[in-house]
């Protein structure tokens, strides 16, 4: 019973590794690779315009959740390993930037589970509303939802009239996180 038991445990252990091995993905290609090897991969997808920004990030155009959108890739400094890939949806109205969030929210909750969610600003703090059913909160600049997985973490967050979808790899971020620390401690060329 107990090699049973030790064994169950040990196959559980093996499992919970492998599953944490996987890179979060975007429109099922996964975040790796380098920034122009990622971005190749949304091309063949339908992406468009590819732009180079910085030496670390490429912008593209193209269509996400039945959008035309912006998508930026962004890499490591050094190896230039893709970490993150951000979408700005297009301006909207605030009503339609209203609905359009919590449609979003609503369907990355199905896919993800429910996500932390952070609002700013209230039109009136929720003692006063118990009176009045027709006030509601307020969608403003900075609020957010923020979906984490075992590969990553997914922020929904609303901005100047867009609202921004970023997907964050977490082993790639752990590369960001090492090159940013290695970048500043090399001494300036002369």
């Amino acid at each position: 019973m107990k090699i049973q038991l030790f064994t169950l445990l040990i196959l559980i252990i093996l499992l919970n590794g492998c599953l944490s091995d996987k890179h979060m993905e975007f429109e099922k290609i996964p975040i790796n690779g380098t920034i122009e090897n990622f971005a190749e991969e949304l091309i063949k997808l339908g992406y468009t315009n590819p732009q180079k920004l910085k030496e670390n990030q490429i912008k593209l155009n193209g269509v996400f959740l039945e959008r035309n959108c912006e998508i930026y890739v962004l890499g490591t400094g050094i190896s230039q390993t893709t970490y993150k890939v951000r979408v700005n949806l297009p301006y909207d109205r605030k009503d339609s930037l209203e609905y359009g969030f919590f449609e979003i929210q609503k369907q990355y909750s199905e896919k993800f589970g429910n996500g932390l969610s952070r609002y700013h600003q209230y039109r009136n703090a929720d003692r006063f509303l118990f009176n009045e059913p027709k006030r509601i909160r307020e969608l403003t600049q900075g609020d957010f939802t923020r979906f984490t997985t075992r590969s990553g973490v997914i922020t929904l967050i609303v901005r100047v009239g867009y609202i921004s979808i970023t997907y964050l790899d977490r082993k790639n971020g752990e590369i960001w996180k090492r090159e940013m620390g290695e970048g500043e401690l090399k001494p300036v060329p002369e």
